[in-house]
C-alpha cells in the first residue's frame, strides 16, 4: 500500500452519471486510510452520497470525519469563492468590498467556467495544505468528479485559461493547478464504467479525451456492478432437468428461475467486459455485485477489500 496506486495522493473518478463512482470514491478512500493514510474525499458541488454510504449526516462545505482516518466534503462554488478571496485580499473589509457587492456577484456568475474554476482549484489547494512542520496535510485525497461531460469541461479547464491568458494571477494559479493534473507522480485518473452499451461508450470518449485533452495519468478502469458467474450452459440444462422432473415444487421452481435470471445477466454483461478488456489500454478491475439488502458501510467494506487485493495483484504483475 506504500507504493504504486495508492503512493499518488490526487486520486481522480471520473464516468457517466450512475455508473457508481461516489461507491467507488468511498470505497477507495476507506481502502487508503485502512493503510493509514489521512484520506479526504472531495465530492464536487453535488447531491452528497458519500458521507450516507457511511451512514453520516451530509454538511456541504465542511470537513467531517466518515471512518477512522478518513474525511469528507462537498466542494461547493460560493464558499470556496468566499475562502479564495478572504485568501487572496486577507482583510475581510476589503473581501467585502470587492465581493460581496451585488454588482461583482452578477458579474462573476457571468464569468465561463468560474464555478468550475472555483471547485477544482479548492481541490488543488487540499492537496497544497500543509501542517506547520511543512508536511502535507492530507496523505491522499479522492476526488469524486462530476459525470463525463461537465467532469472533462472541469479537468479542461486549466488548459483553457493558459491557452487564452499567458501572465497574470489567474494564469499563474491554471499553471499550478494543471501541473497538478498532469503530475505521474501525484496523480492518477480513473475511469468508472459498467459493463453496458451506454457507459462503454461514455468511456471509450473519456478515454479519448484523457489521453488526446487532458494528458492526465490513466490509472484503473474500474467495472462496477458485475455479476458472479453462477453456471455454464452444460450446468444450467442439469438445472433445468432437475425443474422438470420437480414440476409444480415450488422452491425447485423459484430457485431455476432466479439462476436463470443471473446466468442472463452475466451473458448480457459478458460483451461489454470482452469489449472493454480489448479496447482499453488499461488494467481493468472488475467489482463485483454486492448482494445486501441496504448498501451501507459493509457493501463499502467489501469492495474496500476487494479492490486492495485487485490493485496489489495488478502492481505485483
Amino acid at each position: 500500500m506504500n507504493s504504486g496506486f495508492f503512493s499518488k495522493r490526487f486520486i481522480v473518478l471520473v464516468g457517466k452519471g450512475g455508473v457508481g463512482k461516489s461507491t467507488m470514491a468511498a470505497s477507495i478512500g476507506l481502502a487508503a486510510a485502512r493503510s493509514g493514510k489521512k484520506t479526504l474525499i472531495a465530492e464536487l458541488n453535488t447531491t452528497e452520497k458519500v458521507p450516507l454510504l457511511f451512514e453520516k449526516s451530509a454538511v456541504g462545505y465542511q470537513i467531517q470525519p466518515i471512518a477512522e482516518n478518513l474525511y469528507c466534503l462537498n466542494i461547493q462554488p460560493e464558499p470556496a469563492l468566499r475562502e479564495y478571496g478572504l485568501m487572496k485580499l486577507r482583510i475581510r473589509a476589503a473581501y467585502n468590498v470587492v465581493f460581496e457587492n451585488d454588482f461583482m456577484r452578477k458579474l462573476l456568475r457571468l464569468v465561463p467556467g468560474m464555478n468550475e474554476l472555483l471547485l477544482i482549484g479548492k481541490a488543488w489547494h487540499l492537496e497544497q495544505e500543509r501542517d506547520r512542520s511543512g508536511q502535507p496535510v492530507w496523505d491522499c485525497i479522492v476526488v469524486d468528479a462530476p459525470a463525463t461531460g461537465h467532469g472533462i469541461s472541469l479537468l479542461r479547464l486549466p488548459h483553457v485559461i493558459l491557452d487564452a491568458v499567458d501572465k497574470g494571477p489567474l494564469a499563474e494559479d491554471a499553471g499550478k493547478i494543471r501541473d497538478l493534473l498532469t503530475d505521474p507522480r501525484r496523480t492518477t485518473l480513473n475511469i468508472v464504467t459498467l459493463p453496458e452499451e451506454m457507459p462503454y461508450q461514455e468511456s471509450l470518449e473519456l478515454l479519448r479525451q484523457t489521453e488526446e485533452v487532458l494528458k492526465m495519468p490513466l490509472g484503473f478502469l474500474l467495472i462496477n456492478q458485475v455479476w458472479p458467474e453462477v453456471m455454464d450452459d452444460r450446468e444450467l440444462d442439469i438445472l433445468n432437468a432437475y425443474r422438470d422432473g420437480h414440476r409444480g415444487a415450488q422452491q425447485a421452481d423459484g430457485a431455476a428461475e432466479c439462476v436463470r435470471y443471473m446466468v442472463g445477466r452475466r451473458k448480457l454483461q459478458d460483451e461489454y467486459l470482452e469489449k472493454l478488456k480489448l479496447r482499453f489500454r488499461l488494467p481493468a478491475i472488475e467489482i463485483p455485485y454486492v448482494f445486501q439488502e441496504s448498501f451501507g458501510p459493509s457493501a463499502i467494506e467489501t469492495i474496500a477489500l476487494h479492490l486492495e487485493k485487485e490493485i496489489e495483484r495488478h502492481e505485483r504483475q
